[in-house]
């Protein structure tokens, strides 16, 4: 079908969304960043989505204001919206004397989604009925994926809880770079939030970052920065990077906006990513699968012989494309993986969604700004590298360990083997049973003299002392190897 047909189709589509109210307009917004699920004319047209919720009367929003808060808790309450979304509109006011900003939640929007939700997990079933087996996958696990994150999104006690801990990880930070708004807990509900206004300059308004003497470069290098600590340092995600939510405030620093979409990684997946980007830069195939697999983002139960071939095209297409984008490296693996069980986990897709957009905006600032030489740069720098080493070290140490002791044990099992075998062949003279013995003695003695050099070269970059240990043990065995074949001659 050509491309015009595509957009219209998109177009049509978007507009139904709109009119079915804000849970479909939040479904539209997520596929818009789920390339698994949808051709790109589909997401660029569900894109538009973002903007499209208009603001709501300030009536409307006095309920929970007053419910929940208290109506006259506020010195002084804007009733104009300054921005508005979905699921929230937000205002400016006056609290105890400070400029603060208030998220007040459409009135009415929970119950809406909720019904909204229960039919959609009954046309689940259908939909998967329908679809290709190899969307089956991601569908399932799509829906479970949407009804916990927009709930999430619902929970302002939860974004006040995000903002907190974002904000208490970068208090560390002795250069002070990252601002996060602070929260006034005292006004703050599961419906209503409110934080300090911190006043900043949009991160893509070029003339005034000149203006005030800021490099644009430098500032596209330094959000880059924010959010590979966020993400792999602090465990935490800011799932929301457009440019207005980032700003760069009067002291240089980088100010954040908007926590509805974060959350936390586990240490599982932050070492999961970490180990992804090792194996892709090595070619590691075989890794890449397993954590893919790790990840939740392909079925185990995959064809790994299929995907590996894919994934060698992959890597083969994008080294020989010369200047590739994280949005071009995305739809290349997204599209050429879409006939598998493979899907993008939500926190995995949030990661893709920060990358995108966020290299939109930075390039913005730095029309040369390249965000996977940034990544590899911050990986190095903060030791990641490193510490990714290291532990493949640990592993194969651990991995030695283990074999060493089976070696270890292998004379005693060829010892009750022969015995056994003896038992056997009645038959066949003593002397010639002693003399297999001792041959086969002999030969496993070697074996392990061979074996423990070899561990003992590989633990040397891990401990000098396991290798010098490996070492004498594997001397030991030559000599018990030298007297066993002296033995046999004679």
């Amino acid at each position: 079908m050509p491309r015009d047909q595509h957009e219209q189709r998109a177009r049509r589509l978007r507009e139904a969304m709109l009119n079915l109210g804000p849970t479909f307009v939040k479904i539209g917004q997520v596929l818009s960043t789920r390339p698994d699920l949808v051709p790109q004319v589909y997401a660029e047209e569900f894109a538009v989505l973002q903007d499209a919720i208009p603001a709501g009367p300030y009536r409307e929003m006095i309920p929970a204001l007053a419910e929940d808060i208290g109506y006259h808790s506020y010195d002084d309450f804007d009733p104009e919206p300054i921005a508005g979304g979905s699921l929230a509109q937000v205002y400016r006011a006056t609290y105890q004397g400070e400029q603060v900003v208030v998220k007040v939640r459409r009135p009415g929007i929970k119950d809406l989604i909720e019904t909204d939700l229960r039919i959609i997990r009954r046309l689940v079933p259908l939909a998967l009925f329908l679809a290709p087996d190899r969307f089956s996958f991601s569908l399932r696990n799509m829906a479970d994926d949407f009804e916990r994150i927009i709930l999430e999104e619902l929970d302002f006690e939860r974004e006040a809880q995000m903002m907190e801990e974002i904000c208490e990880n970068f208090a560390a930070d002795e250069n002070e770079t990252v601002t996060i708004p602070r929260v006034f807990r005292d006004v703050c509900s599961e419906r209503v939030l409110t934080m300090e206004y911190a006043e900043g300059m949009k991160v893509t308004d070029l003339e005034e970052l000149e203006a005030k003497g800021y490099d644009p470069e430098n500032v596209a290098r330094r959000v880059a920065n924010a959010y590979f600590t966020m993400g792999l340092d602090h465990g935490v995600y800011h799932g929301d990077p457009h440019p207005g939510n980032i700003a760069v405030d009067n002291d240089g620093r980088i100010v954040f906006y908007d926590f509805g979409m974060s959350g936390r990684f586990t240490p599982a997946m932050q070492a999961s990513v970490i180990n992804l980007y090792l194996a892709a830069v090595n070619r590691d195939v075989e890794s890449i699968i397993d954590e893919l697999v790790a990840l939740g983002a392909l079925d185990p139960d995959a064809d790994r012989a299929a995907v590996g071939h894919v994934l060698e095209l992959v890597i083969d297409d994008l080294e020989g494309g010369g200047d590739v984008n994280w949005q071009q490296i995305i739809d290349v693996v997204v599209g050429m993986l879409r006939e598998f069980p493979f899907r993008i986990p939500p926190d995995v897709m949030l990661v893709i969604r920060v990358g995108s957009i966020g290299e939109g905006v930075l390039r913005q600032l730095d029309p040369e700004f390249d965000i996977l030489a940034a990544a590899q740069a911050f990986l190095r720098e903060h030791g990641f590298l490193q510490r990714a080493a290291r532990m493949k070290l640990a592993e194969a140490r651990s991995d030695i360990e283990t074999s060493l002791w089976a070696l270890l044990r292998l004379p005693t099992k060829l010892d009750r083997e022969l015995d056994a075998r003896e038992q056997e062949r009645t038959a066949i003279p003593q002397e010639i049973v002693q003399n297999q013995r001792r041959q086969t003695r002999s030969i496993g003695y070697a074996i392990l003299a061979a074996g423990t050099f070899v561990a003992s070269g590989l633990a040397l970059p891990v401990s000098q002392i396991s290798a010098t240990v490996g070492i004498v043990v594997a001397l030991g065995f030559i000599i018990l190897f030298i007297h066993s074949s002296r033995q046999q001659r004679r």
